[in-house]
């Protein structure tokens, strides 16, 4: 076997979370008359053309133009979209520019976000302007007053089933069972640097035994088992690569990329882990001391209004996180909708994990993820 590690990302900046919080901005928008959740108002204000820059994934660039484009055309401004691969480049950049910030909004995972809020690199929302935030699933909500989620996709295992027979193997049906020498060389996991690989350790300590203070059980099953798998990722492009090329068959990855690989030819097969398929929500956070601070919380209500909630589905291909949003059909067959399906979904507490995850990378780093 041939294992193929993804060199990890020291998130050297978010990790100093004893870091002061920046100086108050005053970014607590000046009261608006216009509701964004009703931008069709005679007396929306007019912002004059001002570009509201968003920090954002690289793949999610072309759809968030389009799923804003009204907020635009309602503002008079323009989105000015900032890519970056993955959580920690955009949350390094966040921190390296924390004194004179470029971006006035960014787009990150809940876990992502959380390390930020302990940073202090973000504004609490105004709820005179961020005024639907009732309609959201309660784990949408941030109990600091600090951005929402607008979007939550989810992780479970998902397999190539023509790969699997070929080789004479049953499907797996639990993380637990990745590690098994029977699928040696065959699966790809997250790096302990990703959104998913924190929570995935945690869903295996649960399960032996451990918990959120104690993940030993997993952590040393994976330092047991390591040479068995193929990928540790950082990045969802990997994955795809990986499967498209046969190199891997089965993965710990996100039901918005079930679609993609079925439409490439491969019989993808999606599980929901013994453990508990989890939660991976999407925030929209405003950046403390941002240039347009106004626009920014009006951003924010518009993403989880209930009109931009219809569309989050369709446009994003991630599900919503508003009771009242509605998806079409054929979504909801891998998508997570419904408080029966989002509340199924495994949650973890963020706040610990984002100062935990400090010593769990670095134990990874040092024994499972080495070359």
């Amino acid at each position: 076997m041939s294992k193929k590690a993804i060199p990890a990302l020291v998130l050297a900046g978010a990790m100093a979370l004893g870091l002061a919080a920046c100086g108050s901005s005053g970014s607590a928008a000046s009261g608006s008359s216009a509701s964004a959740s009703t931008p069709a108002s005679g007396d929306t204000k007019d912002f004059g053309g001002a570009e509201l820059v968003v920090a954002t994934w690289g793949w999610a660039e072309e759809g968030l133009k389009t799923l804003t484009a009204d907020f635009e055309s309602t503002y008079n401004c323009t989105i000015v979209v900032d890519p970056t691969s993955g959580n920690g480049d955009r949350l390094n950049k966040l921190m390296a520019e924390k004194d004179a910030p470029t971006a006035d909004v960014a787009l990150l995972t809940k876990s992502f976000a959380e390390t930020g809020n302990q940073a202090g690199l973000f504004e609490t929302i105004d709820p005179s302007i961020v005024t639907d935030t009732g309609n959201l699933y309660d784990f949408a909500v941030s109990a600091d007053g600090y951005g929402p989620c607008y979007s939550v996709c989810r992780y479970g295992i998902m397999y190539n089933a023509d790969a699997l027979t070929k080789a004479g193997l049953d499907a797996p049906t639990s993380y637990r069972d990745l590690f098994d020498d029977k699928y040696a060389g065959m699966v790809a996991l997250p790096d302990m640097t990703s959104t998913a690989g924190p929570y995935m350790l945690v869903a295996m300590a649960e399960a032996m035994g451990g918990s959120h203070e104690d993940v030993s059980p997993a952590m040393e099953l994976m330092q047991q088992k390591k040479d068995n798998i193929d990928l540790w990722y950082s990045t969802s492009s990997d994955v795809v690569n990986a499967f498209t090329t046969g190199e891997a068959n089965i993965a710990v990855f996100m039901d918005i990329n079930m679609p993609g690989l079925t439409e490439s030819g491969l019989d993808m097969v999606w599980v929901d882990a013994s453990e508990g398929s989890f939660a991976a929500p999407a925030t929209v956070n405003i950046v403390k001391d941002c240039k347009n601070p106004e626009l920014a919380q009006l951003f924010v209500e518009y993403m989880i209004s209930d009109t931009t909630q219809d569309k989050i589905a369709e446009v994003m291909d991630e599900a919503p996180v508003s009771k009242n949003a509605t998806m079409p059909d054929e979504l909801k067959s891998y998508l997570a909708f419904g408080a029966d399906s989002v509340n199924a979904l495994k949650e973890f507490d963020d706040s610990y994990i984002a100062t935990a995850k400090i010593d769990w990378i670095d134990t990874f780093q040092r024994t499972v993820n080495v070359q």
